[in-house]
Parts: C-alpha cells; sequence; structure tokens
C-alpha cells in the first residue's frame, strides 16, 4: 500500500509539473474571453416557446464544439435570450457572427429555361432541398477549373441525394442556385446530371471562411434569427488578480493546517499533514486529467476541501485515543479507530456529495465549477484520509520506539 501512495503521488507531482502537454484548462472568469447575449426572435411562420429555445441552444453548443472553445458555457435565460461564455476566445467578432448566424442553406432552381450565368437572387425559386438533408460538410482547397479558394464539399442524404440528382438532371446547361440565409453565394452551371449526392459551394472563400461555413451547417440551422442584446470582451487581469489573492489564501489556510495538526496530535499530525499533501497534489492532477474547468469559484471549492480534508484525519485519531484509553494496544486502537470513524466520514462526505450534485445539476457555470472541484476534493479526501494516512501509520508502527500510546499524546 506505501509503494501504492508513493507511485501514485510521484505520477501526480509529473502531471502537475507538465504545464506544456497538460495545461490546467481555466475558466472565463481566470483568462479572459467573451460573454455574449443572443435573443430568438419570432418569424412569421416560427413563435418562441421553449421547444425552439432548445433548439436554438442546440445549434448553438453544436457551433460552439466545432469552433473548438474549451469549456463553454451555454444558459437560457428568460424565455427569449441565451447567455454564452467563450474562454480564451482570440477572435470575438468572428465568433459573434459565427454563432449568431441563422445558416438555413436551401438550393434554388432557375424560373425560366434560359440559359443564366449569374442571374440575380430574383431569378431563382426554391426546392425543397435543403440543408436539413446533409450528411456533412468540409473545406476543401479548390481544384483545377474551380478557383484559386477554398469551397464547401456537401455531401446529402438519401432524399437529399436524389432530390439533388433530379435538379440537376432538370437544369442540365443552366445555373441552380446555392442561398444561405436569403443570400446567393454561388450559382454553379450544371454541366451534367450528379446523381452521387455531393456538390460544392464556390465563393472564392478563404480557408477559414470555408472551415467556418462548413461547421455552420454542420451543426444545423438556426429556427429562428437571434438578435444580439450583448457583447462583452472579459479581460484576464482582474481573474489574475484573483487567483493570485486565492492562492495566498490558500498557502496560508494549508500552512495554519499543518501547524494546528503538528501542535495537537504531534507525530501523528505529520502523517495527517503528509497525507494532506498527497491529497492536494492527486487533486491537482485530476483536475488536468478530467480536465476540469478552473474558475475562481472552483479554486475556492479546492481551498474549502483542503480544509475539509483534514477533518476524517480528526475524527480518526479522536477515536483511535477513546481506544486508547480504553486499555488497547496502539495497533488495535488504531484499527478500531480507522473502523469505527469511517460511517462517520463516510456520512459527512455523502451529505456534502449529494449538495454538490444538487449545486451541479441546478447551478449555472460558475456555481457549476465551484460544486465540481468540492466533489473531486471530498472524493480524495475519503481517499487519503483512509488509505494513505493509514499506510503511513503502519510505517511508522514499524519503529519499536512508536509503540507506545504516548504517540497520540495518551498516558496510560
Amino acid at each position: 500500500m506505501l509503494l501504492l501512495v508513493v507511485l501514485l503521488t510521484m505520477g501526480s507531482m509529473w502531471v502537475v509539473q507538465d504545464g506544456k502537454q497538460l495545461p490546467f484548462r481555466l475558466g472565463l472568469d481566470i483568462q479572459g474571453g467573451m460573454h455574449l447575449v443572443l435573443e430568438a426572435k419570432d418569424t412569421a411562420t416560427v413563435k418562441v416557446d421553449d421547444k425552439v429555445m432548445a433548439s436554438v441552444i442546440q445549434v448553438i453548443r453544436n457551433r460552439v464544439d466545432q469552433y473548438g472553445v474549451t469549456e463553454p458555457s451555454i444558459q437560457r435565460k428568460g424565455e427569449r435570450q441565451v447567455v454564452i461564455d467563450l474562454p480564451g476566445l482570440r477572435n470575438p467578432d468572428e465568433a459573434r457572427n459565427y454563432l449568431g448566424k441563422t445558416a438555413q442553406l436551401v438550393f434554388q432552381e432557375p424560373v425560366t429555361t434560359s440559359p443564366m450565368r449569374n442571374a440575380s437572387a430574383s431569378a431563382y425559386a426554391d426546392t425543397p432541398l435543403t440543408g436539413k438533408m446533409l450528411v456533412d460538410a468540409s473545406a476543401q482547397p479548390d481544384g483545377a477549373g474551380i478557383g484559386k479558394g477554398w469551397h464547401v464539399s456537401l455531401r446529402f442524404n438519401a432524399e437529399g441525394g436524389k432530390l439533388f440528382g433530379d435538379l440537376t438532371s432538370r437544369f442540365v446547361g443552366q445555373t441552380i442556385a446555392i442561398k444561405l440565409d436569403d443570400k446567393v453565394v454561388s450559382a454553379p452551371r450544371v454541366n451534367e446530371p450528379i446523381l452521387q449526392g455531393e456538390a460544392i459551394i464556390t465563393g472564392s472563400f478563404t480557408a477559414r471562411e470555408a472551415q467556418l461555413l462548413a461547421s455552420q451547417l454542420k451543426a444545423g440551422a438556426l429556427p429562428v434569427p437571434l438578435v444580439e442584446i450583448e457583447n462583452r470582451v472579459v479581460g484576464a487581469s482582474l481573474g489574475t488578480d484573483v487567483v493570485r489573492s486565492a492562492v495566498r489564501a490558500g498557502v496560508a489556510g494549508f500552512v495554519l493546517v499543518v501547524l494546528f495538526m503538528l501542535a495537537y496530535y504531534r507525530l501523528p499530525g505529520l502523517v495527517a499533514d503528509l497525507a494532506l499533501a498527497v491529497y492536494a497534489v492527486l487533486v491537482l492532477a485530476i483536475f488536468k486529467l478530467i480536465p476540469i474547468t478552473l474558475t475562481v469559484p472552483g479554486i475556492a471549492g479546492f481551498i474549502l476541501s483542503v480544509g475539509m480534508a483534514v477533518d476524517a484525519n480528526v475524527l480518526i485519531f479522536e477515536r483511535t485515543k477513546e481506544e486508547l484509553r480504553a486499555g488497547r494496544s496502539l495497533y488495535s486502537a488504531i484499527e478500531i479507530g480507522f473502523r469505527r470513524a469511517f460511517t462517520a466520514i463516510f456520512d459527512s462526505n455523502s451529505t456534502t456529495l449529494l449538495t454538490c450534485f444538487i449545486l451541479y445539476a441546478l447551478g449555472t457555470g460558475l456555481v457549476r465549477g465551484f460544486a465540481l472541484t468540492l466533489a473531486a476534493g471530498v472524493l480524495c479526501s475519503l481517499f487519503t484520509a483512509i488509505t494513505v494516512t493509514r499506510a503511513l501509520l503502519h510505517q511508522v508502527l514499524e519503529s519499536p520506539s512508536m509503540k507506545s500510546p504516548t504517540l497520540f499524546g495518551v498516558r496510560i
């Protein structure tokens, strides 16, 4: 068991110190980013209700996931608004445009039989072929005969492939229009029927524009338009100051706990302090490996869990002292102390975990961060208090000079 503790501690220390491959994931309030509030608007055919808002949030979540923002917070506010926090965002204007676009893709057919190139949007009529029938969309560099930029390749499902095959068969030698959000972005000429269920959107796109358009189309179309209510870029300076203060407070609290345990329990207190150090390293490693986004409330939850982690040792040591006063041997008293204290430790930690679960399920982003870090700390404290402290105490008992009840300050 002691070997397991040593190996686990060494592995955790390696994870914590590796800042390049395994950096801490920081929230909006620490590293800065973008805070955006969007409001859904009714259309002539769609009225905003709970079902529509659920669809809006899902589409936005899909787009954020494809945009590559780590640990975003997407929450509904009131009846029509969506609050979006995007930590570490580098281009807020691009993100705002990307998230708020409706991305309604419609293929149009010409309304006249004369061959047309570069026709106006009024010369086309909508067809049943829409972006809802897309299976995949990807950005590709233009090849020979297309251009020197990028285009978006589309692949339809069976229904969409049949409709696209019928459309291209009927209008060979003419142009069909590809309309995105009521704007014709491409009007390619049909040279021959395309029956494989694939198409391309051209428009002199840059690589980034093509990638964002492909992501929008894959994520799906918003059922209603969104209007920007608030757009704020959050700086990291405030979060950095708060984190610096939190770290100082955490170190001060850790030192005070260590000194108290040493003064009151002496050598067992030193054992508990070593277990507490193992606990701190283990929790930080878990934050990186899961990974858990660290917000200011989340750091507060971790600091709180450090103080709670030593509670289990206090219960164990007090129960051990009671057994020593009852005349048991030191080894027997420690074993019974661990066993009888476990019920109280488990019950108290279970209630804390239940509270964390409720906070995480019902809370918003920052509250959920607090609940998550506190829960991770509580679970680790159960392991270190029962396993690590026990292994270290048994190692201490190997020394003949350490088998006296005075080890716990009890004189018989």
